[in-house]
Parts: C-alpha cells; sequence; structure tokens
C-alpha cells in the first residue's frame, strides 16, 4: 500500500464515520472515543515498532463503524453485540473500491473483527493486539468510564458502578496482551477501580 493510497483511505473513512456520526447522533461518541483510538494506537506504534502502522490505523478507523448506524439507544444495544462482525463486512466491503491486495484487505477486516478479543475472534497478529489495546487503552485517557448513562439513562447509579467495574476489570485484562500498555494506565485504573469500589449506596 502506498502512502499516498493509505491517505486516502484515512481522509475517506474519516469523512465517511464523521458523517454517520452527525446524522445518528454520535458525534460525542466520535469526539470521546473514535479520535481517542488512534491516538492511543499511534502511541502503541511507537513501542511495537514491528507492527504495520497502515494496517493499525485504518483499522481502528473502522473498528466501531457499525455503531454509527445505530439511530438511538435502544438500538445500539443490538448493533453491539454484534458490531465486529458487521464492522468486519462494512470494513470489507469499503476498502474494496481501493487498489488493495487481498492480503491487506484481510488483515484489516481481522482487526476489525477481533478487536473485541472475544472467543472465537480472539485477537493473533501483532496488529490485531494493537487495535484491541487502543480501543481499550482509550477508555482510560477520557471520561469514557463516566459516559455510562449516555447508554443506559434509566439504570440506577448501583448498576453504573457494578457495570463499571466488570467493564474496568475487562479493560484491565484486555491491556495484558501487550504488556507495556499496563504501564501506561497503570495510575487511571487504580483511580478509577478506587473512586468506583468507595462507593456506597
Amino acid at each position: 500500500m502506498t502512502d499516498f493510497l493509505f491517505q486516502k483511505i484515512i481522509q475517506d473513512s474519516q469523512r465517511e464515520i464523521l458523517k454517520l456520526a452527525k446524522k445518528n447522533g454520535w458525534l460525542w461518541f466520535y469526539n470521546l472515543h473514535q479520535k481517542e483510538v488512534i491516538k492511543c494506537a499511534k502511541k502503541l506504534l511507537k513501542i511495537y515498532k514491528k507492527a504495520d502502522r497502515k494496517i493499525v490505523l485504518i483499522s481502528c478507523w473502522f473498528h466501531d463503524i457499525a455503531h454509527y448506524y445505530a439511530r438511538d439507544g435502544k438500538e445500539i444495544f443490538e448493533i453491539k453485540k454484534n458490531h465486529h462482525i458487521k464492522g468486519a463486512k462494512i470494513a470489507e466491503d469499503f476498502l474494496k473500491s481501493y487498489k488493495l491486495n487481498k492480503e491487506e484487505i484481510l488483515k484489516i477486516k481481522n482487526c476489525v473483527l477481533r478487536h473485541r478479543n472475544k472467543a472465537p475472534y480472539a485477537a493473533r497478529s501483532l496488529e490485531e493486539k494493537i487495535v484491541v489495546v487502543a480501543d481499550t487503552l482509550s477508555h482510560f485517557e477520557s471520561i469514557f468510564y463516566f459516559t455510562y448513562f449516555k447508554f443506559s439513562p434509566d439504570d440506577s447509579l448501583e448498576a453504573m458502578v457494578k457495570k463499571d467495574l466488570e467493564k474496568l476489570d475487562r479493560d484491565w485484562h484486555d491491556l495484558g496482551l501487550l504488556p507495556e500498555a499496563r504501564k501506561l494506565a497503570e495510575n487511571e485504573y487504580k483511580v478509577f477501580r478506587k473512586l468506583l469500589k468507595n462507593y456506597k449506596k
């Protein structure tokens, strides 16, 4: 993949995602999460220099693209269950119009498909692991854990705390895919966990 083609794909995918975000009311998610994932991926690529930078960054743009098709908070829960599968297909279809070889498209598709790091789609390649960890690391570098009520406004504070703690520990587990990543989030993990654990009814 040439540098020119890479830049073209990044610009076009960013434009498409931003258009969907504005249309369906997910601009806050784009600003809070999408941009942070790209920043985190770039940090990780400086550490894990053997990874294919172009594959990682294109994959990061597409990793949550299925979310942007949700028209409201209720629909997002249905999409979220399989957004990695739907997102991989969207990415594959989108990339077919560019002069990429089949192997490049497959690598990007697999990064999107495996970004949740759950069986049967656990991350395997270095690029896949970086996408998983960039996605996860972004949660520690923003106010992600404080946005629970954007998705579940009718839940109690107790439910939020319980689910946030579960998510926090899953995220910490996923950071273990790349040992250096935990060092980048250790302080934040401890602070978030202490705040949530200290909550009492």
